[in-house]
């Protein structure tokens, strides 16, 4: 029997909720797990809940940008990774979710290719604007295996970086992602009309969220009463458009929500409106649904994919505007029932 652990790497740490299921379904298997990653100013009940996990054993550095200045924060990833590359032996598997500095973890991984899996969420980072991003390009060639964790995820890297990468990738779906170590599975039930049509991710250019900015002026949301609300912490140069919104009467909260109020949002009966320009997946999407949320989105990547594999056609937006989202909305007034069960099934079938 292989008593050997997998060492777990996620420099930046921007996915611990994904993370820690990663990890306690690997401890749940039996499996001895040594993760990598950063302290952080947010989700840092993730990283602290790690080590309760049996055979479960965190190793952090101050890495994130939200603890330490990029070049501290590559002087403690360095370091980080010269203790992985110390304790090697100990691991059968070494799997890095996300590059954090591509020249160092090179280096490492090539020592290391025997057992180098390569998690890939994005094809090429948000924003980036090539059809093929180097350092992801020259992770892949190393790596013995990639990991997808959507359908949508593999077919858009296959489709930029080649067939060739095919029969070296495998497909870890990502299961739902409660906002907290302990939150339970909250069960889908039918609801009345809804209070309010709400984004809650961080604010970043590909996301979509001038969409409200129609919303607000539009006559046909007004008349529904909707209230309309940004969650999320906005990058810099989205401020402009934040500025607009509230002149516009949307409610604004910029910035990581406590976890009782994020929690007390996730208990409204409101609609989740998920505007994405371009998404291989969503993290915010599997949060919705293990929190038994209702939520309209973009027909991009794995968005799309997962409402087409529940029937739930009528909740796409055919574009980013008001009358798209109105459509949506007279969808769900007329299916209520089925849109519900729909979730529900797709609630278990991700579990």
């Amino acid at each position: 029997m292989n008593n050997k652990r997998i060492a777990v790497v996620d420099p930046g740490s921007f996915v611990l909720p994904y993370d820690y299921q990663l990890v306690k379904s690997l401890a749940r298997r039996g499996q001895g797990v040594d993760f990598y990653g950063s302290r952080t100013r947010y989700n840092a009940e993730f990283l602290e809940a790690m080590p309760a996990l049996p055979g479960v054993t965190v190793r952090a550095a101050g890495i994130s940008s939200t603890v330490a200045p990029r070049w501290r924060g590559a002087l403690a990833y360095i370091g980080l990774l010269a203790k992985l590359l110390w304790n090697s032996r100990r691991y059968s598997a070494v799997n890095l979710q996300f590059s954090g500095f591509w020249p160092a973890e090179w280096l490492v991984m090539r020592l290391l290719s025997a057992k180098f899996d390569f998690t890939v969420h994005n094809a090429v980072p948000h924003g980036f604007a090539g059809e093929q991003h180097g350092p992801t390009l020259r992770l892949a060639r190393l790596a013995r295996r990639l990991v997808f964790v959507s359908d949508a995820t593999r077919e858009d890297f296959m489709r930029r970086y080649g067939e060739g990468f095919r029969s070296k990738s495998e497909i870890r779906p990502h299961g739902l992602l409660p906002v907290t170590p302990d939150s339970p599975v909250a069960p889908y039930a039918a609801t009345g009309a809804p209070e309010a049509l709400v984004f809650w991710s961080t604010v970043k250019p590909y996301k979509g969220v001038e969409l409200f900015t129609d919303l607000a002026r539009s006559p046909a949301i007004r008349a529904r009463g909707l209230a309309l609300e940004v969650f999320g912490a906005w990058d810099q140069e989205l401020l402009p458009l934040a500025r607009e919104l509230q002149q516009l009467g949307v409610k604004l909260v910029d910035g990581y929500l406590p976890n009782d109020e994020l929690l007390a949002l996730l208990a409204r009966n409101v609609v989740f409106v998920l505007p994405y320009r371009a998404a291989s997946q969503s993290g915010a999407m599997y949060a919705l649904l293990n929190h038994g949320r209702l939520f309209i989105c973009s027909d991009v990547g794995d968005l799309g994919a997962f409402m087409r594999r529940y029937g739930l056609e009528g909740l796409l937006l055919a574009d980013r505007t008001a009358e798209s989202v109105e459509r949506c909305l007279r969808y769900l007034d007329a299916n209520r029932e089925a849109v519900t069960a729909a979730f529900a099934r797709a609630q278990a079938d991700n579990a």
